[in-house]
């Protein structure tokens, strides 16, 4: 059987974009099995461009999820991954916008390689092309991400108070989505979390998970973070620290997950891995 990958893609960008983020995984395939799902937001394609994104998609047997109205990355992901019926494929999370390296795949089945591992997130490059500016200071709001959570979290599953380390490229077994409250997804208002979307679930998985055996930070970048004016640095930044704020002190935290439920999980990640090295 071996290892089974499913990428998700959430996008509202153009077909250039979204070019670019299909080729680089269209560069994964041949290595292991792996599937893509395309969920675009509400984005406006005409029909022709709808179209040549569907052809586009077949070369990386891709599937075209429209969604009628804007959802937000989180929505767009809670109406996603739920029709992943393998639940112990890998989920492989990329922005429309972004691009992966070439060895992306390769090294996160590495890491899967490891049975205990449930979940990895990694270190970026970043793109600022065609947006120019490179102001030193930048990313200066995101002094911590892409390191390692420190044992003293990990103990008290401080995670949120700690903050958000765990950037792209994010990975997960899909089982683990099935233990989050959907509603968690959620602003008080019943609106989905705008641009902390990624906050909303990373932060019950590691929760869930609750021991560093099961999250891999792998350090050599595989993802291309491209910045350009429609990124949410730039048009939408209040939502990001206003969600993230709420998301960090006013959400409720997960406890762990039963060790035997966990384990029952794992001992078929461990049948994968091994049928996957038997090839």
């Amino acid at each position: 059987m071996g290892l089974v990958f499913s990428f998700v893609i959430t996008s509202r960008q153009t077909l250039p974009f979204a070019r670019r983020c299909l080729g680089s995984i269209q560069a994964q395939q041949g290595y292991l099995s792996a599937k893509t799902l395309y969920v675009d937001d509400a984005s406006g394609y005409t029909s022709a461009e709808i179209e040549e994104l569907k052809q586009t998609l077949s070369l990386v047997h891709g599937d075209l999820l429209l969604l009628k109205s804007r959802h937000y990355q989180i929505g767009a992901l809670s109406k996603a991954i739920p029709t992943i019926h393998s639940r112990d494929s890998i989920v492989c999370l990329v922005d429309g916008d972004d691009y992966l390296l070439s060895h992306a795949l390769q090294t996160v089945a590495e890491a899967y390689a490891d049975p205990n591992i449930v979940m990895t997130y990694g270190n970026v490059l970043v793109d600022f092309r065609p947006y120019q500016n490179i102001e030193q200071n930048y990313f200066s709001d995101k002094a911590f991400v892409n390191t390692v959570y420190p044992q003293e979290v990990w103990k008290n599953r401080t995670f949120r108070e700690d903050g958000f380390r765990c950037f792209h490229f994010r990975t997960f077994r899909r089982w683990i989505w099935d233990y989050i409250d959907p509603n968690d997804f959620l602003r008080p208002d019943g609106d989905y979390f705008h641009a902390s979307g990624d906050s909303a679930f990373v932060f019950p998985v590691l929760e869930l998970l609750a021991d560093s055996k099961h999250v891999a930070f792998i350090e050599t970048p595989l993802y291309v973070y491209r910045l350009h004016e429609g990124n949410v640095h730039n048009y939408d930044k209040k939502s990001q620290s206003d969600d993230l704020e709420h998301l960090r002190f006013k959400m409720k935290k997960y406890a762990p997950l039963d060790r035997e439920i966990l384990q029952g999980h794992l001992n078929r990640g461990r049948y994968q891995c091994a049928a996957s090295q038997d090839l």
